[in-house]
């Protein structure tokens, strides 16, 4: 993870990444691929789901659906959503996030746990 995180408190439990999420806020963070030597991504989608324990779709946000936008010299994925959409995550389960290059090759970026935190002003 880089630069300014809103909404989500990560941790990390071996290779998981854990996300915890505040219902009915605006979530905002970035990752850049590659880290500190930033790989170029031009021309990759991306998508992150967040599925409940019985498999049940809670978030879903892509390149496709304006959730996710990339700066591929930057190595850059930003991850976006309103409350209407963070409101949708009412249990614990787990969420993964890949990316697509134009030849077909999937990628898996992060992966872990997620949660919500209860928002307390309604």
């Amino acid at each position: 993870m880089s630069g300014t995180t809103s909404g989500v408190i990560f941790s990390r439990t071996g290779e998981d990444t854990n996300m915890r999420i505040f219902r009915g806020k605006t979530l905002s963070f970035s990752i850049i691929w590659g880290g500190s030597a930033p790989l170029d991504i031009t021309g990759y989608s991306a998508r992150l789901q967040a599925r409940d324990r019985g498999g049940a779709l809670m978030l879903d946000l892509s390149t496709s659906n304006g959730g996710i936008t990339i700066d591929g010299p930057g190595g850059t994925l930003s991850f976006a959503a309103d409350p209407a959409l963070t409101d949708q995550v009412l249990t614990a389960g787990r969420y993964e996030v890949e990316m697509s290059t134009a030849a077909g090759d999937v990628y898996r970026v992060i992966s872990g746990g997620i949660s919500p935190i209860e928002e307390i002003v309604q």
